[in-house]
């Protein structure tokens, strides 16, 4: 299983908290898939590929555009809520390492919330092969809006002390020179598209936003709940957020994207 070949957090963490990413984790701005429609030149007769494609949070936006969508995903609990959210939708068991489609057989390949996970070099060649000449590659993340506060208060209560933030490593990193330096020249040089907007949330909303966070879903039970309890306690004690049934989570998107040579 592609499972077994992926960080253990990613595995055990996303595993255990794929119904709070399904229901609590951002989806991607109307502006912003709309530059991956056209970047992609997405529609009828067109197949791209949805590579890390989680619950498919990316993937149900592509559909609509015409365009054959086929998801790869490792971990198996998340692949389970993408088909069923998307039944109509090939999902396969594959790591962006290990692609399981044929030389040259997409048009376009989309990584969402997930290239910090990979291996970039042999990820970019996997990506390389499946890809048409000509063919799209898009990197999207949805970065929260630190500059304001309880963002980052929230974002430091995920984590005690040095221990590990994946969700950091995505954060001001130049795409453009990891693309240009790991992708052995298979890849035009890399543009970069940016959009600021809010996502509707609510203190309920914001704890199962916690729980899908892949260090927080990986921590034993009473551990989690301890993590979860903090931030409540931010909900109920935060001046922006204290008394308050719903409040908007601000985030900006990035897109990233490139041809095959």
């Amino acid at each position: 299983m592609a499972e077994e070949h992926i960080p253990e957090a990613a595995a055990q963490g996303f595993g255990q908290g794929a119904e709070a990413y399904e229901s609590a984790r951002p989806s991607y701005p109307p502006d912003a898939v709309g530059e991956i429609a056209r970047v992609c030149a997405l529609g009828p007769g067109r197949r791209v590929l949805d590579l890390a494609a989680g619950t498919g949070k990316l993937t149900r936006l592509l559909v609509p555009a015409g365009a054959e969508v086929v998801a790869v995903e490792p971990v198996a609990a998340m692949r389970e809520v993408l088909g069923s959210v998307l039944p109509g939708v090939e999902a396969l068991d594959g790591t962006a390492e290990s692609i399981p489609l044929p030389d040259a057989s997409v048009d376009a390949v989309t990584v969402a919330q997930a290239f910090h996970w990979f291996d970039a070099p042999v990820a970019l060649a996997e990506i390389a092969r499946v890809l048409r000449p000509g063919g799209a590659l898009v990197l999207v993340w949805n970065t929260r809006d630190r500059s304001v506060d309880w963002v980052q208060r929230w974002s430091d209560l995920l984590v005690e002390g040095d221990g590990d933030r994946p969700f950091d490593r995505y954060v001001d990193v130049d795409y453009a020179a990891v693309v240009a330096a790991a992708g052995d020249g298979a890849f035009t040089p890399v543009e970069r598209w940016r959009t600021s907007w809010v996502q509707p949330s609510s203190p309920e909303l914001l704890v199962e936003r916690s729980a899908s966070v892949s260090v927080v879903g990986a921590l034993p039970s009473d551990e989690r709940e301890v993590v979860l309890d903090r931030v409540r306690e931010l909900t109920r004690t935060h001046p922006d957020l204290a008394g308050r049934e719903g409040f908007g989570f601000p985030y900006d998107t990035t897109v990233w994207s490139c041809r095959r040579v």
